[in-house]
């Protein structure tokens, strides 16, 4: 997750345990405008029961059944973007049942993702290809809901889906424009603050120096616009507002989004 980032470095500002491991959080973001109910990332699925295992997840929920424990339900989604289709960020919007059949786990919703996005996963280089989970992708590819964006653009005014392409292809970023201050979902782009801090890149990204110039073009504008950043992978920080010192853009303040009234 910190690429070649000195482990001694990493290390103060992130715990790892006796084998270098390290828990992460993986969130997902609900978006209620009064008419449309928009989802953002699915988290994984439980088709593949050896990927859980893979991943050491702990207390694992798909987000269909989070839904259905909350005041919101699954067939209430109106559409689903997805940042990418690593497994840990689409799986969870197809299930399996007994029949080892897969359907939408929300049934309504227009699945959003990024054309290219989806030829990467239906053709991945090596480096790539145990990123992807081949059975979902192919129900990707065959959704009839589905909904291929070519380049940045705005879904709904509030909406603004960026591009990114050091660690995927067609990575896309959304960011909420809200009455008071631009949330930025930062997915893979800004995993966690440790990685804003360090400008760390993640042995996932296809291509680090890109993921560095993107990082730093993107924190440039998202500091110039007053943005919070919401960290997707953090187990420890939700939320941070940002900060310059010496050039750089850094994490200021840390909170969680239920903290912001809007």
């Amino acid at each position: 997750m910190f690429g070649s980032a000195p482990g001694k470095t990493w290390q103060k500002l992130y715990p790892d345990d006796e084998l270098g491991r390290c828990s992460w959080a993986l969130r997902s973001l609900l978006i209620d405008d009064g008419e449309n109910i928009v989802l953002i990332d699915s988290g994984f699925g439980n088709s593949n029961k050896y990927i859980l295992i893979e991943y050491c997840l702990d207390n694992f929920e798909t987000s269909f059944d989070i839904l259905n424990a909350s005041v919101y339900k699954p067939e209430q989604i109106t559409h689903v973007v997805h940042t990418h289709l690593h497994v840990d960020h689409c799986g969870g919007s197809f299930l399996i049942n007994e029949k080892d059949e897969l359907s939408p786990a929300f049934p309504n919703a227009v699945y959003i993702v990024s054309q290219s996005q989806l030829e990467t996963a239906l053709n991945p280089s090596d480096f790539e290809r145990s990123s992807f989970q081949p059975e979902i992708i192919s129900e990707f590819a065959n959704h009839k809901k589905l909904q291929l964006i070519k380049n940045e653009c705005f879904p709904f005014p509030w909406l603004e889906l960026d591009i990114f392409n050091g660690h995927t292809k067609d990575l896309i970023i959304p960011v909420i424009h809200t009455n008071k201050k631009p949330i930025v979902f930062a997915g893979d782009l800004i995993p966690s603050a440790t990685h804003l801090n360090l400008q760390a890149t993640m042995d996932y990204d296809i291509n680090r120096l890109l993921s560095l110039t993107e990082r730093e073009n993107f924190l440039e504008e998202a500091f110039e616009n007053d943005s919070i950043l919401f960290f997707q992978h953090d187990l420890y920080y939700e939320c941070c507002s940002l900060k310059k010192e010496n050039s750089r853009v850094l994490s200021a303040e840390f909170f969680k989004l239920s903290d912001i009234a809007f």
